[in-house]
């Protein structure tokens, strides 16, 4: 007689390991494994992530473990510490919920807890908030120890060299900057700037292009942003008594005394710049922490003060690309070539912002407005129409749930109502019961992973909708949420880049 092998019997253990560093005080990923190993069957698969942080989930083999649980290849996760799968008490609960579907068991063998139990499950979720607390403290002490070096001796913190600096290390060995030959452009950029009265950012740009000098682009010429990112750095600028009181004045947090403010450094900011990556300068420096650095200056303050206060004048312009003009497609029609804006100067004409007004750009766009416009309605139809269908099969699909939990509902009461009169052995009521409970667990979890695609997307269930039958403001509503952002080519070609 042949013996049937069902899928519970071919599933196997999973061994999986996890060292960020090398360190002589932590248990080494061969250990870890062999301690695994030795609880585990003959067959067990080993999953191993060296070098990467328990921090977050986005290791290898932690997902061809999640994509094994998820195909029912495993019947027990087996790890040396809890810390090993994740520091993160969300990350962890997710891949736990994925375990209890799939019915897959949790050892962990220095705490030595089954997870089967109440009191076991309630002692992992205390493991894994310690396990997040020490990580959380470990990054505010690193955050404090930057902080405290920087202070101490002005060392560069890292990261690339601003223009006319390269990276290099002082005669005791501390991060710094050197000057190269990219400075005397550094410096004639100021000076243009705040010398010449007629200048602007586009033209310095251009002149330096003329001069020989070149930038880190690939065509090697400057625009205006790039001129303007110089011309805010501080490292540029000779960090005495008088930068000291702009800083001061500007509300930014400075971590020396003024007493040592006294022109033999330049300084340096540290912190996230309001905005987004294209935002030209500071708006407001109260998050921002300003420190001396460990190499001169070569810009005297006063130069680099009134150039700050002509940025901040000139920052102030209008957004040809505004509303008004660019109806619901504003802020949303980038140049396929260099990704600037794409505006309207001229009704109903189309202009690449990095060829008119930053010059690094050579497309020249060949349609027009109210026909990139009608292109680009015909593709959020065609999006509408997917979603009203997609609206259809899901509320068809959560029907179909709720009708299945009423009738499991139904069944429970029918084994409440046999237990009341004794029909049936109570035990194997409860039994029933607890399976049944599970189902309907299942169904909500299904449902709650099948959210309506609307719902996602934040759309109302009005559908299906007709674009052109709605008003400016309307479109603009359903654009901005569908759309992130359409990508323009010289031809009139359009590529959208959808949310949803």
């Amino acid at each position: 007689m042949t013996q049937r092998t069902t899928k519970q019997d071919i599933r196997k253990d999973a061994v999986y390991a996890r060292q960020s560093l090398d360190k002589k005080d932590s248990l080494s990923i061969e250990t870890q494994i062999e301690k695994g190993l030795a609880l585990s069957d003959e067959n067990a698969e080993v999953y191993k992530d060296k070098g990467y942080s328990g921090k977050n989930t986005e290791r290898p083999d932690l997902q061809r473990l999640k994509a094994d649980i998820e195909a029912d290849k495993i019947k027990r996760v087996i790890v040396y510490r809890l810390d090993r799968i994740s520091r993160n008490i969300a990350d962890f609960y997710q891949l736990y919920q994925l375990m209890e579907i799939h019915k897959v068991e949790f050892i962990s063998i220095s705490e030595n807890f089954d997870t089967s139990t109440p009191m076991g499950r309630a002692m992992m979720g205390i493991l894994i908030v310690f396990a997040q607390m020490e990580r959380e403290s470990i990054q505010e002490r690193v955050k404090d120890n930057y902080y405290f070096r920087i202070e101490e001796d002005g060392r560069w913190p890292g990261g690339p060299a601003p223009k006319g600096f390269c990276n290099a290390r002082t005669s005791d060995n501390k991060p710094t900057l050197k000057e190269n030959d990219d400075i005397e452009m550094v410096k004639l950029a100021f000076s243009m700037y705040a010398e010449e009265a007629n200048t602007s950012l586009a033209k310095i740009a251009r002149e330096l292009y003329e001069k020989g000098y070149r930038s880190n682009r690939e065509n090697g010429r400057f625009d205006s942003v790039t001129m303007a990112r110089i011309l805010q750095n501080p490292v540029y600028a000779v960090a005495d008594n008088l930068l000291y009181k702009y800083y001061k004045m500007r509300k930014a947090h400075i971590c020396s005394d003024e007493s040592t403010w006294d022109g033999s450094t330049s300084a340096h900011i540290v912190g996230k710049k309001a905005g987004n990556a294209n935002t030209r300068k500071y708006t407001t420096l109260e998050e921002q922490t300003v420190y001396r650095t460990n190499f001169q200056g070569v810009v005297p303050s006063a130069t680099f003060i009134t150039v700050q206060e002509r940025l901040g004048k000139n920052e102030k312009f209008g957004r040809a690309n505004a509303p008004s003009k660019m109806k619901e497609l504003a802020g949303l029609v980038k140049c396929a070539d260099c990704g600037y804006a794409i505006k309207i100067n001229h009704f109903p004409n189309l202009n690449c912002y990095g060829r008119s007004t930053l010059h690094c750009c050579n497309t020249s766009i060949k349609i027009t407005f109210p026909i990139l416009r009608e292109k680009v309605a015909v593709e959020v139809q065609k999006q509408l129409d997917v979603i009203a269908c997609k609206l259809l099969e899901s509320n068809m699909k959560a029907k179909k749930r709720s009708d299945e939990i009423a009738k499991i509902n139904q069944e429970i009461e029918r084994l409440v109502n046999l237990a009341a009169l004794g029909t049936m052995d109570i035990e194997q009521v409860s039994k029933a019961i607890e399976e049944r409970k599970h189902k309907i667990d299942e169904i909500e979890l299904t449902q709650e992973r099948n959210l309506s695609f609307t719902e996602q997307a934040r759309i109302s269930d009005c559908l299906p909708l007709v674009f052109h039958r709605l008003n400016d403001e309307e479109k603009k509503s359903v654009i901005n949420l569908l759309i992130e952002k359409i990508l323009l080519h010289e031809n009139g070609d359009i590529d959208i880049h959808w949310k949803i």
